[in-house]
């Protein structure tokens, strides 16, 4: 009963938190995690943090789902694009030492967040109610972009919201709302495909109650989110992202050095 009520309202706060801004809450839980079991190494993290990604995913789509928001076409190709690069990270993560991990991911979210709110929307002016399908140059340049994200997400395990939603506004103009909408309906099969590979390996052994505390809490505050996103400009959810992601990376260098 301790560790539910130790686990379980952080599950809710990240699952509220990753819908809302389409992250999957990997980039807020994975950091947490990192403080709260320095001993363990970067393949038992990410597992359970890919875990917690699939439920509140999903959690998140189907909220989103109710909403008409995401663009299922666009959503299903890159997903069949992801999943091998989900594979190869969850494959390479158990190479890497925490020494290393930790830095790399720190700096990585305080790279992404600094730019992100410098200009959370780039040089496009979207416009939720004007969403056009994405088709040609735009579907190759999306599926070879969530290629490479598959790997780097399963790899840090942060299921790849906080790179694919900047990656869907500016490189292929996907109004921001669509675009946490599509990312989470991705996030849900690329954590899903990242999960099983690390069940295969072994990575759950004496962690899985903590994994299912943090899913009850993910899929109490998804749908949270999703309500609250609707209620915001994309511009602002954008930047709610960048600043989480300074955040938490800063907190995680400041503990290192």
């Amino acid at each position: 009963m301790q560790d539910f009520l130790r686990y379980a309202p952080i599950g809710f706060l990240v699952g509220a938190y990753g819908t809302l801004v389409g992250a999957g809450g990997g980039s807020v839980l994975v950091p947490i995690l990192l403080m709260m079991m320095p001993d363990e190494s970067p393949a038992k993290i990410t597992a359970i943090s890919l875990a917690v990604v699939f439920f509140n995913a999903y959690s998140g789509t189907v909220a989103y789902m109710r909403m008409g928001r995401i663009d299922y076409r666009a959503g299903t190709i890159f997903t069949v694009a992801g999943i091998p690069g989900a594979i190869l990270g969850t494959m390479l993560v158990r190479t890497m030492p925490r020494q290393l991990f930790d830095p790399i991911f720190g700096t990585l979210l305080v790279l992404i967040g600094g730019w992100l709110f410098s200009n959370p929307l780039g040089s496009a002016k979207l416009d939720d109610d004007n969403n056009q399908p994405i088709s040609g140059p735009r579907m190759l340049i999306g599926s070879l972009g969530s290629a490479y994200i598959g790997v780097v997400s399963s790899l840090l395990g942060i299921g790849g919201g906080i790179i694919h939603v900047p990656f869907l506004i500016r490189a292929l103009h996907m109004p921001p709302h669509f675009a946490t909408a599509t990312s989470h309906f991705v996030l849900t099969f690329i954590a899903l495909t990242a999960t099983i590979t690390h069940v295969c390996m072994g990575e759950f052994q004496g962690e899985l109650s903590t994994t299912m505390y943090l899913a009850v809490g993910v899929m109490m505050g998804a749908p949270i989110g999703a309500a609250v996103s609707t209620k915001l400009k994309g511009s602002l959810i954008v930047k709610m992202l960048a600043l989480a992601l300074c955040f938490v990376g800063i907190r995680l260098l400041i503990r290192m050095f």
